[in-house]
């Protein structure tokens, strides 16, 4: 999957998708309120123009009542703070992961998404082919530390005897906690019992299959 280096902060079209969802309006109702052509204005909140004219901008932040910087993803809106879904999620790695959010996210690529997350949440590539075929070896994993894992959650995990982490479906049974693998060329791993020594770092939330 093809990802570009990002600010981690919102674009014009982040911010005001969220405006219209939180607004209940349409991109049509919108641009008839304001005096903006439609095709115009769809292609503000599309992404597809990134550099409005300055009173476009000035005619959107006085309709939806906030400030230009506001509207350029520049400042918070507080009143939107918690219906946000757009986020930018950092791509990390499996060894990353272990010390994550510890680690300073410099540099990093970053992927879009629109759910609600914590904001500890991370993205990471599937590692490899143990949890296939529902999870194919390269996906991009969209996790969540702080998220409580349920009973059959895929989670990020780290095993006590293994150096790196595992991507596993977590099954409870009585009072004991497992993790198990889901393709059947890992079957040599199976089902392995969690102990206090082990960690579930996070819990899958979404997954992006790599079609390149």
């Amino acid at each position: 999957m093809p990802v570009s280096t990002l600010k981690n902060k919102l674009k014009i079209c982040d911010v005001l998708q969220e405006l219209i969802r939180e607004k209940d309006l349409t991109v049509s109702e919108l641009a008839r309120q304001i005096n903006i052509p439609q095709p115009t204005l769809q292609r503000i909140v599309s992404g597809n123009r990134s550099r409005p004219h300055q009173k476009t901008l000035e005619s959107l932040a006085a309709f939806f009542n906030i400030s230009i910087g506001q509207l350029r993803g520049l400042e918070p809106i507080t009143w939107l703070k918690d219906n946000l879904l757009i986020r930018h999620l950092p791509i990390i790695d499996p060894i990353q992961a272990l010390k994550w959010p510890n680690i300073s996210e410099k540099d990093f690529k970053h992927i879009v998404i629109d759910k609600k997350v914590s904001d500890q949440s991370y993205a990471m590539q599937m590692p490899d082919a143990s949890m296939e075929p529902l999870i194919p070896k390269n996906s991009i994993l969209i996790i969540d530390p702080e998220k409580q894992p349920n009973y059959r959650s895929f989670v990020v995990v780290k095993i006590k005897n293994y150096k790196e982490i595992l991507i596993r479906q977590l099954i409870k049974d009585a009072n004991n906690l497992y993790v198990r693998p889901l393709s059947h060329d890992f079957e040599q791993f199976n089902m392995t019992v969690l102990t206090n020594e082990d960690s579930i770092l996070g819990v899958i939330v979404e997954v992006r299959l790599n079609c390149d």
